[in-house]
């Protein structure tokens, strides 16, 4: 691969060691435990997540991981379960004060490695620009991640929606992520995640196009992980819905498919024939690599996992490796200016 394509990783998660103390109480708590001999495995009500509060802090581990895997650069958010928008304003704001602290804190001292989003309480919108312009001006993370279930609700919903044209009108990038929405008949065997999180994503996405959000939102930069969840899969029946649904169609002009072109997603679908099929439905230039360390369910090795898509072609990989997450992360115009991702 040629030197100027360097392999940046946009979802990956970090969280300090303290921020664990600020998630013990509420409607889920937060615990560490001992997982088969494992120390400091975090839970929630029980439920193991799937990664150690050493994994998620330990930053040395992190660059380490990432030389093996040949990445240069990971863009590093917090994970969903730091999203608590369920809770008062006040505690998350606490919370997400220390997170996006401690991420720019990591950023600055490896600023050549390390790219930060900002975490904020979607539930308040004031609150959350108020602390979207902390973060980005004080701090001098780049963008924003959210959950896709806002207290119940959505991001295109008007309370949320107003912090995503504020980050929107600064032309900085939005990581959407899914987060854990217990459900009865997907509560055993980790469904809540596999099925559950892609399932979050597509509804979010969905409704963000449907409501005429992403319209209105004409300088948003989403990017939306796993692959998108389900939706770039259920894409056709979403058209047909359009086509068919006056309520469907009822906030907007052209079909679903037709609005793909202003999101992004990452890599991460875990199997190379759904990734190629995501890159014939929305271009090289609009996958990313992810890779969604370090948790259980990561591709540890995202560069090699990309290189086993079909058909693969040295100009698809150097877009997706470099291209598409410089626009992304800086926009369309950093692409074509030569500009780096940092």
């Amino acid at each position: 691969m040629a030197e100027q394509n360097r392999v940046t990783d946009v979802h990956a998660h970090y969280i300090p060691v303290d921020a664990v103390d600020l998630m013990s109480t509420g409607r889920v708590p937060v615990a560490l435990h001992e997982d088969n001999g494992v120390p400091g495995c975090i839970g929630l009500n029980g439920m193991r997540v799937g990664a150690t509060i050493d994994a998620l802090s330990n930053v040395e581990s992190t660059l380490a991981a990432m030389d093996a895997a040949g990445v240069d650069v990971r863009v590093l958010s917090p994970p969903p379960f730091t999203y608590r928008y369920w809770a008062e304003p006040d505690e998350t704001l606490t919370l997400h004060r220390r997170l996006n602290d401690a991420t720019a804190e990591v950023v600055a001292r490896h600023p050549d490695r390390f790219i930060g989003l900002a975490t904020v309480p979607m539930q308040a919108p004031d609150i959350a620009v108020a602390e979207l312009d902390r973060a980005r001006n004080d701090l001098g993370l780049v963008g924003m991640t959210a959950g896709t279930n806002v207290a119940g609700g959505n991001l295109s919903d008007d309370g949320p929606s107003t912090v995503l044209a504020a980050l929107a009108e600064h032309g900085a990038p939005l990581l959407v992520h899914p987060d854990f929405v217990p459900n009865e008949r997907i509560a055993q065997h980790y469904l809540v995640n596999l099925l559950g999180m892609p399932h979050e994503s597509s509804i979010a996405l969905a409704n963000l196009i449907l409501s005429g959000r992403m319209a209105e939102l004409s300088t948003l930069r989403a990017c939306f992980v796993h692959g998108g969840g389900t939706l770039p899969y259920l894409i056709g029946r979403l058209d047909k819905g359009w086509a068919v649904r006056p309520e469907t169609r009822s906030a907007t002009t052209v079909p679903p498919s037709e609005s793909l072109d202003r999101v992004w997603f990452d890599s991460l679908t875990h199997s190379p024939l759904a990734l190629r099929y995501l890159i014939d439905l929305v271009g090289c230039d609009h996958v990313v690599v992810g890779s969604d360390s370090p948790f259980d369910v990561e591709e540890a090795q995202p560069l090699r996992r990309l290189r086993e898509c079909p058909g693969l072609t040295p100009e698809e990989e150097a877009a997706i490796v470099d291209a598409s997450a410089t626009a992304w992360l800086r926009g369309v115009e950093a692409v074509t200016s030569g500009s780096a991702v940092r």
